[in-house]
């Protein structure tokens, strides 16, 4: 018969807490985990809502509309046209759109927001890459005219961004020119 010893009992009880102690402590990590990762998800989809209704707005949509019917021959017309110590209103409603843009893009990069939903809610890219057609060269020369290679470069990177998405679902990205004036002709 095996001669049980106060040692064996204690050890066995050490053991048993010790194994009690792990799973505990691996259940709590799980739970912590599950909860972390809940948290992240209702914090994008709140990110993701700021987004949406500051990109359904109709003061935006009104901003973007009359950012559309800008016509310019090159830089230099443009800036005679549009630059601030012209057109203090214009130059807002641009950057205000440019810089909406811009912080969606960085969002991207960072991966705080999704590039498929992103895709989606900006209508398979369409108003980032109008924008970006259209405004492009002006953004490009500015970067050489102020010596700042990066400006707007998150607005770059989200519009190459949704023309990559364009092309996966198949419907590459074709610029549309003087896309205001085709919708009014259209009515």
């Amino acid at each position: 018969m095996v001669d049980v010893s106060y040692q064996m009992v204690l050890s066995t009880l050490q053991t048993v807490g010790l194994l009690v102690g792990i799973i505990y402590y691996l259940t709590i990590m799980r739970n912590s985990q599950k909860n972390q990762q809940m948290q992240l998800e209702t914090r994008q989809s709140q990110l993701f809502m700021q987004l949406f209704q500051y990109h359904i707005d109709k003061v935006r949509w009104k901003d973007s509309w009359m950012l559309t019917e800008m016509r310019w021959d090159d830089y230099d017309d443009f800036t005679r046209k549009y630059d601030s110590s012209v057109d203090i209103e214009n130059f807002a409603q641009r950057y205000n759109h440019w810089y909406f843009w811009e912080g969606m893009g960085l969002l991207l990069k960072k991966g705080l927001v999704d590039k498929e939903m992103i895709y989606h809610l900006l209508s398979a890219g369409f108003g980032v890459l109008m924008s970006w057609d259209k405004f492009a060269p002006v953004i490009r020369e500015m970067r050489v005219q102020l010596d700042q290679p990066d400006l707007f470069m998150w607005f770059e990177y989200l519009a190459d961004e949704m023309k990559k998405m364009t092309e996966e679902q198949g419907r590459p990205w074709k610029p549309v020119e003087n896309w205001g004036v085709l919708i009014r002709d259209k009515t």
